[in-house]
């Protein structure tokens, strides 16, 4: 079993191997087609293909840091090119790639030095220009290759701590101007350029809640009036309650009251809840079920099925009977065949040995020089005798077989006689241990009624909203109408009877006070999406602002409404969006990277 283990683990080995060497053998090729070709930068990726499915073979290693030797060559010639054409950038990105891909050329790392020099004073140019995004752009280029290079880091950290305080500068003046989107850009931006830079963090933070709170959406809610039999429920429609189903995510605060803030954004709410009503109904239904009301005697019908098979195996023992019986003559009759032509033999067998004796004798007498020719009718009488004998002997093989025939056929009778005679012994004890009748449940029928408990409530909401700002009305006696339902049943338990009625069932109800708590909460939930909508509504103004400003020039009115429609709505904004976004930020602030304005 080893060998067989060892075996076959080599057979799975040599599969995989096969797998491997052909994905493997297929990369190595199609790189050096690519070689051939002079397509450096495609056959370092398949020999990297190759290595990635092989690591240790030194094939795929060898033709692979031939290949990224060319590619850097190639790189390299193009980066001095551009660097040549005063392309300082794009040169530079040539020559870090050349760098990287042959590590070991030190015409490549003169080269990353001299260009990194050359940029870092291009860089520095810039910055003396007043064009700090320009210098950033070239150091962190630079350090991106370089990222020790000590000339970069010191030139690049100038060019932050510029950034930064011209951001800072700038969002400070916003803030004075009270223009906190813009604000919220530039100190963001001062972030990303120099994290620690004065007190940024916190300005952008004081910055960003000053904001918010600008933007806040307020949801003033009078108490609701009662037309009657409602003054709980207009009581229990409390701010807090509406204010909790909103997402807590979005600047929206539910309030009893607002004073403090005369130019508050928002819609004032009040109402009435009338034409309440609560109706308890119950019905009775009857209903049936069966349960087990006593037990009858009647036949079993397992006593018929072992009666059936005890005369089956009677009828199998008789026909074994009968077989045997007619197949017993035959070995009589096989056997007599037998005995007489064995008596055949033994006369033959007789009639072979005197004529034995006599040519014994007629040897005896006749001198030894004698003619042969003195016993030959003796002789001959002999020769005859065993041949009769003989003939008598094959004679025999017949009768013998048949006698073995059939007395294998009784033998064969005898055993199925035996089975079918335990085969019978067996089904009459399982008959006698069987009950000839058995005991069975008796159904009955039991009615029994159930009271049905209806419950239902209804009330009308009419609704009244306006504006804060310009008092405009958005609603105007508008009326909602919400129910609840509710259904249940109950009846008395009945030992005995049924298993579902045994134990009884009890009415499981909400109070009436329940009930118009549900009232309550579905009113909430349609004023939640009524805020919600008008909130939406609010939230949007500020992007069709942003749109409009930015195609009439106005810039920082257009982020400015930008960043009001990104802090009014949720942590995520559409694609479509997020590139307006981008691209107002990239021609007004120098970058485009939302991302940067994470504190946003």
């Amino acid at each position: 079993m080893g060998r067989v283990r060892r075996a076959f683990s080599l057979g799975m080995l040599g599969v995989a191997l096969v797998a491997c060497s052909g994905a493997y053998g297929e990369a190595v090729r199609m790189g050096d087609k690519l070689a051939s070709e002079g397509l450096w930068q495609d056959a370092v990726a398949s020999y990297e293909r190759a290595v990635v499915i092989d690591p240790q073979n030194p094939e795929a290693l060898l033709k692979l840091k031939t290949a990224r030797r060319k590619h850097g060559a190639e790189r390299l010639a193009k980066g001095k090119a551009l660097v040549a054409r005063g392309e300082l950038a794009r040169g530079l990105e040539a020559v870090q790639d050349a760098a990287r891909l042959d590590a070991e050329s030190a015409e490549a790392q003169e080269a990353l030095a001299d260009t990194n020099a050359r940029v870092v004073d291009r860089a520095r140019a810039l910055l003396e220009e007043g064009k700090g995004k320009e210098a950033l752009d070239l150091t962190s280029l630079v350090l991106r290759g370089s990222p020790n290079d000590p000339r970069g880091r010191e030139l690049d950290a100038r060019v932050r701590e510029r950034l930064a305080e011209e951001s800072y500068s700038r969002g400070m003046a916003f803030f004075d101007k009270r223009k906190l989107g813009n604000a919220l850009v530039e100190l963001a931006a001062c972030v990303s350029y120099k994290p620690a830079f004065r007190d940024a963090k916190a300005r952008l933070g004081q910055t960003r809640a000053a904001l918010i709170d600008e933007l806040m959406f307020f949801v003033v809610l009078d108490k609701f009036a009662d037309g009657g039999g409602s003054r709980d429920m207009a009581l229990a429609l409390q701010p807090e309650l509406v204010g909790q189903a909103l997402d807590e995510r979005l600047p929206i605060r539910v309030v009893a009251k607002i004073t403090e803030k005369s130019g508050a954004h928002g819609v004032h709410l009040w109402g009435t809840f009338d034409g309440y009503r609560f109706e308890h109904a119950v019905n009775k239904v009857g209903r049936t079920c069966d349960y087990v009301c006593g037990t009858d005697t009647q036949p079993n019908p397992e006593y018929e099925n072992a009666e059936r098979n005890v005369a089956s195996a009677e009828q199998r023992l008789a026909r074994a009977e009968e077989e045997l019986a007619r197949v017993q003559p035959d070995v009589d009759r096989a056997q007599q065949d037998v005995d007489r032509v064995q008596k055949d033999v033994e006369s033959a067998r007789a009639d072979a040995d005197k004529a034995r004796d006599e040519l014994d004798r007629c040897r005896a007498r006749s001198p030894s020089s004698a003619s042969s020719s003195a016993c030959s009718s003796e002789d001959s009488r002999l020769r005859s005798a065993q041949s009769s004998l003989e003939s008598v002997r094959q004679r025999l093989s017949s009768p013998r077989s048949s006698l073995d025939s059939a007395r294998d056929r009784v033998s064969r009778g005898q055993q199925s006689r035996e089975q079918a005679r335990r085969d019978k012994d067996r089904e009459l004890e399982r008959m006698r241990a069987t009950a000839r009748t058995i005991q069975v449940d008796r159904h009955c029928a039991h009615d029994y009624s159930v009271d049905v408990h209806t419950l239902s409530a209804s009330v009308r909401v009419t609704l009244n909203g306006e504006a804060l700002l310009d008092r405009g009305r958005v609603l105007r006696d508008e009326v909602f109408p919400y129910e609840v339902r509710h259904r249940d049943e109950t009846f008395e338990a009945q030992r005995g009877r049924c298993t579902e009625v045994a134990q009884g069932k009890g009415l499981a109800l909400p109070t009436e006070k329940q009930v118009r708590l549900e009232l309550v909460n579905q009113t909430i939930t349609s004023m939640r999406e009524k805020v919600v909508m008008s909130f939406e509504g609010y939230r949007q103004r500020f992007l069709a602002d942003a749109r409009r400003q930015e195609a009439g020039g106005l810039g920082d009115e257009a982020v400015e409404s930008y960043v009001r429609f990104l802090l009014t709505g949720p942590r995520t904004i559409k694609a479509e969006e997020e590139r307006e976004m981008k691209v107002l930020l990239e021609r007004t602030r120098g970058f485009g990277q939302i991302g940067d304005l994470g504190s946003l």
